[in-house]
């Protein structure tokens, strides 16, 4: 019986990567994104470039997804990844988030390249660290992160509309509890991946906590830590 499910599950992963659609493995943890992540972040998440949103949501939608979906200790969707030879939960959720962009900007999702270039990161890796450098570079074309970095951030442009967080504190005994609030700001000045954030609204605190800052108060972020509402939407 194990041996006849190993094969259906090999045969489903074949045919799966065959096509440009999501991988069967995938897509229940794809639609799950798409159907339960804020309007916002997936917007922010979608029209950045590719690698840009990668490594923007890398630390965000990247860390709950290998702590939410059992990436490092153990789950389905981790043993469907190793199944296609895939063993590191860095990759596996950067194989979900550039699945989730393509899917969002209806692009092929070309799983099998995705798999690819994440094998030959480690078999060059494991030459050494020149090798993997030349490899990185030859992949990662500083001219064309630039290029890329260069046209998320045009987005960035004055009186644009983010959505970021606040920190609120709760004073107690043995020292103090903090807690993100959230904030809608609007760009005063960005220079490079830093901004000026004039706060025009924000959300409920809770019972006991006191915000840092207020409406009207002038803050600095950087563009990693906030994301840019859909302008329909301001």
């Amino acid at each position: 019986m194990k041996k006849v499910l190993y094969i259906i599950t090999i045969l489903l992963i074949t045919i799966s990567c065959s096509k440009k659609s999501v991988p069967l493995g995938l897509r229940k943890t794809i639609n799950q994104m798409e159907r339960n992540l804020n309007d916002t972040i997936k917007y922010d998440f979608k029209i950045a470039p590719e690698e840009v949103a990668g490594t923007k949501h890398h630390f965000g939608l990247g860390l709950d997804l290998r702590n939410g979906k059992g990436l490092w200790r153990g789950s389905l969707l981790k043993t469907y990844f190793r199944l296609n030879g895939i063993w590191h939960p860095d990759d596996m959720s950067s194989i979900i988030l550039t699945t989730f962009h393509r899917r969002l900007n209806d692009k092929p999702i070309q799983f099998k390249k995705q798999k690819k270039h994440f094998k030959e990161f480690w078999k060059v890796s494991s030459i050494g660290e020149d090798a993997k450098s030349i490899w990185w570079k030859k992949n990662h074309p500083e001219k064309q992160t630039d290029s890329l970095n260069q046209i998320y951030l045009s987005y960035f442009y004055k009186d644009r509309l983010v959505l970021g967080s606040v920190v609120a504190l709760k004073k107690r005994k043995n020292g103090a509890s903090l807690i993100d609030v959230k904030m809608i700001g609007q760009i005063i000045k960005r220079n490079d991946w830093k901004l000026k954030i004039k706060i025009i609204k924000l959300g409920k605190v809770e019972d006991g906590f006191e915000l840092w800052e207020k409406v009207n108060d002038t803050i600095e972020s950087e563009t990693d830590s906030v994301y840019l509402i859909p302008i329909t939407q301001e």
